[in-house]
């Protein structure tokens, strides 16, 4: 498994609505307050686990947070007893917020970790989370009420191994290997699409992707490009399906919709191993992620798409 360490910070500077009905259901414990949430129950092996962290701030004083201060922890339980704490998952890396912040009094803060950056959670199985954190001024740490989340294998769509390009003259190119997968979010009831960057043995696994949502039992056409791109056209509604194209390191280079008319949209190939889509209508999206147009040397015109 290859670790990447992802954060992302939001630090929000007055207390929200939302915020004030969440921690005004249970009487505060502490004078500061921490709260974890996940995005989704379900995960694949090596997915990324996004956990929303959210302080209140209701000391009296400004509190500062700083990493070196390593005033954030996360411990995480393999639950393989229905009851109990089950086994620790081993910490691979810590997982902090690489910026310092201030929360004044009465505000909060809120941040998102990747927890899959600091613990390995690449086998099937129940985890619990629980996370903590200590304040300038505290006589204990602070202990946020534990979230779970399973691991769980995908339902496979297709796969594809591939070999990677530009390899030397004389040299076996590296294969790997692409997975179309698919699960359902049960708390949301929705299907959601991914495809697995992995080697032919499926043991490392490189990128787990995430397409989005994908519209009932939908098989979607795959198609690999002359530099070993994964090309995708799932549904996503009635008539609208999204054409996404997966590098072999896992990244999405691009994200475009397209409106049937009458019969599904399908994909055409070149002669230069350059595939698109015919059959369908482009549909601007506010997720799309379209290439950057090169700049044309001086002198010289911009080609036309």
């Amino acid at each position: 498994m290859r670790f990447l360490l992802v954060f992302a910070a939001v630090l929000g500077t007055a207390l929200s609505a939302s915020a004030q009905k969440t921690f005004s259901t249970k009487q505060p414990k502490s004078l500061v307050q921490l709260q974890i949430t996940l995005r989704q129950r379900l995960y694949l092996p090596g997915e990324a686990i996004e956990v929303d962290i959210a302080i209140l701030n209701n000391s009296g004083g400004a509190l500062t947070f700083k990493p070196e201060d390593g005033w954030l922890d996360f411990t995480v339980w393999n639950m393989v007893k229905p009851t109990g704490e089950g086994n620790p998952v081993p910490k691979v890396k810590p997982i902090f917020i690489n910026e310092t912040f201030t929360v004044k009094h009465t505000e909060s803060a809120r941040a998102t970790v990747d927890l899959s950056t600091g613990f390995d959670l690449a086998r099937h199985g129940l985890y619990r989370v629980q996370a903590s954190m200590v304040y300038p001024g505290a006589t204990a740490a602070i202990t946020a009420e534990a979230v779970t989340l399973n691991v769980v294998p995908g339902y496979k769509l297709s796969e594809l191994e591939f070999g990677l390009p530009h390899a030397e003259a004389g040299v076996t190119p590296e294969s790997r290997k692409y997975s179309l997968q698919r699960i359902t979010l049960t708390e949301i009831r929705e299907m959601r699409l991914y495809v697995s960057v992995t080697d032919p043995a499926e043991e490392t696994i490189f990128r787990q992707v995430r397409l989005g949502r994908v519209a009932g039992n939908d098989a979607p056409p795959t198609r690999l490009d002359r530099l070993s791109n994964l090309h995708v056209l799932h549904q996503i509604d009635a008539r609208v399906f999204t054409h996404t194209t997966v590098s072999p390191r896992g990244d999405i280079l691009l994200r475009e919709s397209y409106e049937s008319l009458g019969s599904r949209p399908g994909f055409k190939v070149d002669d230069e191993g350059r595939v698109s889509v015919s059959g369908g209508v482009r549909r601007a999206r506010a997720d799309d992620i379209l290439p950057l147009k090169a700049e044309a040397a001086p002198g010289k015109p911009t080609p036309a798409p």
